[in-house]
């Protein structure tokens, strides 16, 4: 094959400063276990409280005695099994080992450029702006095209000194190089499951991509081929061949690496269980393992023959514990001798390195951006040419991209004006033209003080901050350019929305008309200023935290202090909590509307006379709310201003100097020790079944709307082959071919098309001639790609366990199933990790190929009539019929396979049939498969297109080519095997038991498997019962014990109203922390064996989330009820618990509805929050003028009957102590209990009825979410 062109070749660039890798007797331990206070922010438990605990983790390693080099120009390649290390080495080298701790060793760089009298190594934190890492998971901005991406990555990667034209001739070259030209244009997709965007593969090449761009000397690449095909991952490994040759350091892991991929390495390092196999030069590894009695046979690729040889077989006891003692050999063989073997005698280890090593030679280096980038690869360390951009080209290109993200996150801006719209019609119909009277100004100045939420803000951050922390370990920009950016990507959306929503409520709640240019404007640049500021506190505390369910609480609890000291639920704070109303928008906020609105402005207060009238003026209304009318405005502006900035430099500081994020390593569980266990008597005989694919089309399609007009794009193309049973099929072909999108359709999965599209099928999938019914999908098991539905704080040998007892028949025993699931850790080789959290994206656990053994071993269980897999290398049981796509197959899977499938770009058919009618089939289109070449290998090369502009031509033609002469002949055996077509659609129906598990088996076990989920999610599980009674005793600080003074009533009014406006926002918070983990698991068990009802889900959920919310209830009673000075007794106290347990529970069920129906979480979160905040409305206790309709419909929520509750209940007997100068001022607004009870216009005092009432609601709206999950899974 031959070699493309590197960036630098064409570019006619130097290479950059060559740096060489030493490493020396390195080992990793395992890290120490972690238990944190309850707090909202984790803090570990102080050293003396565990000095006693078990210390056995401190013997153990996850890297032993490592040595390896590589120098420039060198390729280094990590293999061995899953779980050997590779990934936890090459963290090691780039200098991210996290809480992974360093037993002994060193690892250092030397520069090939110093002599021997200058010679100084540097650390892997020296190294940082010269290493160019690539991790295993790709961290992409999802709206953002391919060429977009890389723009941005050469802008805030290259040196400054690099001009706008070299760096476009840098991505596009490299844009070639992946093969990303196709795609080029297309977004990333992915994030929230709105944007389907480029393929994994595609993605994969556009993270290496970020990499290559900016040219560094030491390039790190962990699993840089994972998901790709065959063809692409060998051009990857070539470019990187290629590289190295121009001086780069080459380091990657690889665990499916093709054979002519061998020769491109030029050190390999082999390891098993964290132990060296073999470290050294390529060329003498195999003579090493032949003098140990180890050869590889004829045609075997060699480096799956070094896995091979290094890894415990997977199988019965008796191979499993030979295959472990032949390990131990050849870690012990080189232990002891083969350090000496692999001696490096070299003059640049020796370290006495010319200047002529490794240096460029330049007289051939004449073009474009030859001359800056000479200059930057020459200059010494601390020179102007390596600097990379200053802050001010930071903040343009950040700003830039983050416009470009946001502007087209379509659902976060649908959610932003929805929210607007809404609320803002809501609030205006609530305070709907407020008359001027007494009894309604005391509602009329609560329009100007609305919730902004802050939880959606929290909710994104907490996303985002995950690219950021990812960019900030690359050292591609500070934190001050990233919030600069941040702030004016979005004023757009924060000033048009918050506009939109000031000018529905100002003109519906009849606000003031005189001077309307002016205090509209007033109105309106408030409420901006105030949504500047709530959103950068929403910053502050995700900066803080980057878990979600911790930085809410951490917000929540926080913004209480803001809200209850703004001056209008609570007008005289506490004077230890007076001073917040100085950092509060909401404070000035407030006062800035009041003022505008009531200042000089009389109300007609119709028949109202004497010393009442006095609180028809409006600057009697700011005395009352204690507010000096004589303010000027500019007083509160300036400060809110430089508040909102304020929020702003306190998030750039935490971001700059705490770091939170990043991935943390699980210790191993102690649970579930292995003990034995009886044989499974698995007996399940499944009826052989034949699979059949017709005609198969699919089309995505997006009608024009509006401006959009129609886009249309073929995905599979007139698809036909069959998967007999007891047989191995595989579907192969490039990225793009359409392979998920088949095996999707096979199993009968639903299909994400995005915002206004929709997918368009063609022809039949039969299955025994019959099409497959959903009551039948448990004889259909499938494997998804992606290996995330794994719940993150259950151990390996947990899950299975639990799949074992869903998905196995009824009549099998409890213990025979546990049987089943040990037997599956053996069968696929999990026994060493079968202890270990399957782990999550902050919580690193099991590795990438142990969570995709997992995966198959749980679809595994139950005996599967079809297996379908995407992508997988191993485990498979001929028994079934099983179809699969694979994307890098080794020559001796291919030999196992039965049928294949082939399939080019676009979805069109290149071959379908036997794999031993492959070979003949290309030899007769001139496509000979070479002696001792893969052939999966070869079939994908021959089906590829090179986008290299030299071969796209040719490559294209010859694809044509392939598919036609398929076509062609696929319409001959058509013609042939027409007389007998007919008998093929004769069979029996399929016949198989209920699938569903019944209640009686799936809910302990789905109560016990949640439990143990979250017990061990300490954040968790700690904010399920803190985040309720933390808010009380929040409260608790400013309110005291409420008085009785002429504020008293007011006082009160503002007091339920936080009580009942915040109670159902904390339990959206708590359902977005634990629910959609455990809502994605449903939903991929619901489509397999494992099925249960969306009842048995339903109720699941209610038990695990009530004894929480109840028991944070009765706490939240204590505080404020008890403590708080409300008037009580034990039937008060009880129904002011179950009042505020039945609006939590609401806004839990509200959030599972919404998240039930939408993808992305973060649109989600913004329209529950756009719910409550109608509801809390329309409850009777904020305004009193909601129209009639709207005051029936809140019958519907708990929010109504709650206010009323707990209104009564304060009433009976209260009697406030008004001077008669406090009601000629307004300051008194009620003198006892029937003045409150009068001021809301009830009649009816029967608190039991509210309560019978309130918890039906409450078991209403569970019965809706049940409702809603229902037609979810059913896709109705």
């Amino acid at each position: 094959m031959k070699h493309r062109k590197s960036v630098l070749d064409a570019l006619k660039l130097p290479p950059p400063p060559a740096y060489d890798l030493s490493i020396q007797g390195l080992s990793i331990g395992v890290p120490p276990p972690e238990r944190y206070l309850p707090l909202p922010v984790p803090i570990p438990y102080p050293a003396f409280l565990s000095k006693n605990k078990d210390l056995a983790y401190l013997e153990q390693t996850i890297i032993h005695d490592v040595d390896v080099r590589c120098g420039s120009g060198e390729v280094l390649a990590i293999i061995g099994g899953s779980g050997s290390g590779k990934s936890t080495l090459l963290s090691a080298i780039v200098g991210r080992l996290a809480n992974l701790p360093v037993k002994q060793g060193e690892l250092s760089f030397a520069p090939t450029s110093l002599s021997t009298a200058n010679f100084q190594t540097l650390s892997a934190r020296q190294m940082k702006d010269k290493i160019g890492f690539v991790p295993q998971n790709d961290y992409l901005l999802p709206n953002l095209t391919v060429r977009e991406t890389l723009h941005y990555a050469a802008a805030l990667r290259l040196p400054a000194s690099i001009d706008s034209t070299t760096r476009r001739t840098v991505v596009d070259q490299t844009l070639d190089e992946l093969g990303l030209t196709d795609v080029a244009d297309t977004v990333i997709g992915g994030f929230g499951g709105l944007r389907k965007g480029i393929s994994g593969g595609e993605r994969r090449r556009v993270s290496i991509a970020c990499i290559l761009v900016a040219l560094p000397s030491v390039i790190v690449l962990d699993e840089p081929t994972s998901g790709l095909d065959a063809f692409t991952a060998y051009e990857i490994l070539l470019t990187l061949s290629e590289l190295a040759k121009r001086n780069r350091t080459i380091i990657l892991s690889l665990h499916q690496p093709r054979s002519d991929a061998y020769n491109l390495f030029t050190r390999l390092l082999l390891l098993s269980k964290g132990s060296v196999v073999y470290s050294g030069f390529t060329s003498k590894c195999l003579p090493w393992f032949e003098s140990l009695g180890f050869r590889p046979e004829v045609g075997v690729n060699p480096l799956d023959f070094l896995i091979d040889i290094s890894s415990v077989e997977m199988g019965d006891d008796a191979k499993r514990e030979a295959s472990r003692a032949q390990v131990d050999r050849l870690v012990k063989a080189w232990k002891d001798d083969g350090k000496a073997y692999s001696a490096d005698k070299s003059v640049r280890w020796s370290r006495r390195v010319s200047k002529e090593v490794g240096a460029a030679p330049t007289k051939d280096f004449a073009g474009q951006g030859a001359t800056a980038l000479k200059a930057l690869f020459n200059a010494d360390e601390g020179d102007a040419a390596l600097r990379r951009p200053g802050l001010i080209s930071q903040a343009i290109s950040l700003t830039s991209r983050a416009n470009k993200n946001t502007m087209r996150n379509h659902g976060q801006t649908l959610g932003y004006a929805v929210q607007a719209v809404v609320i803002g019609v809501m609030l205006g119909g609530s305070f709907f033209r407020l008359k001027g009277t007494p009894t309604t100004l005391c509602f009329q100045n609560q329009a100007a003080y609305f919730y902004l939420t802050i939880v959606y803000s929290v909710y994104r951050y907490c996303n985002e901050l995950v690219v950021f922390d990812r960019e900030r370990a690359d050292h591609l920009y500070k934190a001050v350019p990233w919030i600069l950016s941040e702030v004016v990507a979005n004023l757009s959306i924060n000033i048009i929305f918050p506009g939109l929503f000031s000018i529905i409520l100002y003109f519906m709640a009849g606000m003031r008309t005189d001077n309307l240019a002016e205090n509209l404007f007033i109105f309106i640049a408030s409420t901006v200023l105030v949504q500047l500021g709530s959103i950068g506190f929403a910053l502050i505390a995700a900066s803080t935290v980057r878990e979600f369910a911790s930085a809410s609480l951490m917000a929540n609890g926080t913004s209480i202090f803001f809200f209850l000291s703004v001056g209008y639920a609570l007008l005289q704070p506490p004077v230890y909590v007076n001073w917040i109303r100085f950092i509060n928008v909401y404070w000035y906020g407030f006062r800035i509307t009041s003022i505008s609105q009531f200042r000089g402005r009389t109300f007609d207060c119709v028949g109202v006379t004497g010393v009442a009238a006095n609180q028809c003026r409006g600057d009697q209304v700011l005395v009352g709310l204690l507010i000096p009318p004589e303010d000027p405005l500019w007083k509160y502006f300036v400060p809110l201003l430089g508040v909102v900035i304020g929020f702003n430099a306190l998030a750039t500081v935490l971001l700059a100097y705490w770091h939170p994020g990043g991935v943390k390593h699980a210790a191993k569980s102690g649970s579930h020790k292995k003990r034995p266990t009886p044989e499974s008597d698995m007996d399940i005989v499944r009826q052989k079944i034949h699979v059949e694919v017709k005609g198969l089309g699919l089309s995505w399609v997006r009608p024009s709307h509006l401006i959009m007009s129609e886009q249309r794009k073929k995905i599979l193309n007139n698809v036909n082959f069959t998967c007999p049973a007891g047989q191995i099929t595989a579907i192969m072909g490039p990225s793009g071919a359409g392979k998920s999108s088949i095996l999707q359709l096979l199993a009968g999965r639903k299909m994400n098309a995005g915002p206004f599209a929709h997918f368009q099928r063609e022809g039949s999938i039969l299955f025994d001639g019959h099409p497959l019914s959903r009551d039948q999908s448990e004889m259909v098991s499938y494997v998804e790609q992606e290996d995330e539905y794994h719940l993150p704080a259950l151990t390996v040998r947990e899950t299975l366990r639990y799949a074992a007892i869903l998905r196995l028949p009824r009549t099998m025993s409890r213990r025979s199933k546990l049987a089943r699931a040990e037997e599956m850790i053996g069968m696929l080789g999990l026994e060493d990790c079968a202890n270990n959290l399957v782990g999550g994206p902050v919580l690193k656990g099991i590795s990438g190929g142990e969570k995709r053994r997992l995966s198959l071993a749980v679809e595994m269980l139950n005996n599967p009539a079809v297996l379908i897999v995407d992508e997988v290398t191993s485990g498979l049981d001929a028994a079934t019929a099983n179809v699969v796509t694979l994307h890098q197959p080794r020559s001796d899977i291919y030999k196992l396979l039965d049928n294949v499938v082939v399939l080019a770009k676009g979805g069109k058919m290149a071959y379908a049939g036997p794999r031993k009618n492959v070979e003949p089939t290309f030899n007769a289109q001139g496509f000979v498969i070479p002696e001792f070449f893969n052939p999966a290998d070869f079939l994908l090369d021959v089906i590829s297109i090179d986008h290299r502009p030299e071969n796209e031509k040719a490559t294209k033609e010859r694809v044509a080519g392939i598919v036609a002469h398929w076509a062609e002949q696929e319409k001959k055996e058509a013609g042939e095997n027409e007389p007998d077509s007919q008998k093929v659609e004769i069979h029996e129906p399929l016949h198989q038991e209920s699938r569903l598990t019944p209640m009686w088996i799936a809910l302990p076990t789905i109560l016990e498997r949640s439990f143990r989920n979250m017990w061990r999610q300490q954040p968790v599980f700690w904010v399920r019962i803190q985040q309720t009674p933390l808010m009380g005793a929040l409260f608790l600080l400013f309110y005291q014990r409420l008085k009785h003074g002429p504020q008293g009533g007011q006082d009160r009014i503002g007091y339920f109203q936080q009580i009942l406006g915040s109670l159902p926002f904390v339990g959206l918070l708590n359902s977005v922390a634990i629910f959609p983990p455990e809502r994605d698991l449903f939903f991929h068990e619901y489509n397999s064996s494992a099925a249960y009802s969306t009842a048995t889900f339903t109720l699941a959920t209610t038990i695990v989330e009530a004894p929480f919310t109840f028991v944070a209830n009765l706490l939240l009673g204590l505080f404020m009820n008890l403590l708080a000075g409300l008037t009580t007794s034990p039937r008060i106290y009880f129904q002011f618990v179950a009042s505020t347990f039945a609006v939590q529970s609401m806004g839990e069920s509200v959030g599972i509805i919404f998240s039930a129906f939408t993808p992305s979480m973060g649109l989600s979160v913004s329209l529950v929050s756009t719910i409550l905040s109608i509801m809390m409305q329309f409850s009777g206790l904020t305004s009193l003028s909601v129209p009639q309709w709207l005051q029936d419909l809140a019958w519907a929520t708990p929010l109504k009957t709650a206010a009323r509750i707990l209104v009564i209940n304060e009433a009976s007997g209260l009697q406030l102590d008004c001077p008669p100068e406090t009601i000629v001022s307004g300051e008194c607004l009620v003198q006892n209990g029937q003045d409150l009870l009068n001021l809301f216009g009830w009649d009816d005092y029967d608190t039991g009825k509210y309560v019978g009432i309130m918890m039906a609601c409450c078991v209403g709206w569970r019965l809706l979410a049940w409702i809603s999950l229902m037609i979810k899974a059913r896709g109705w």
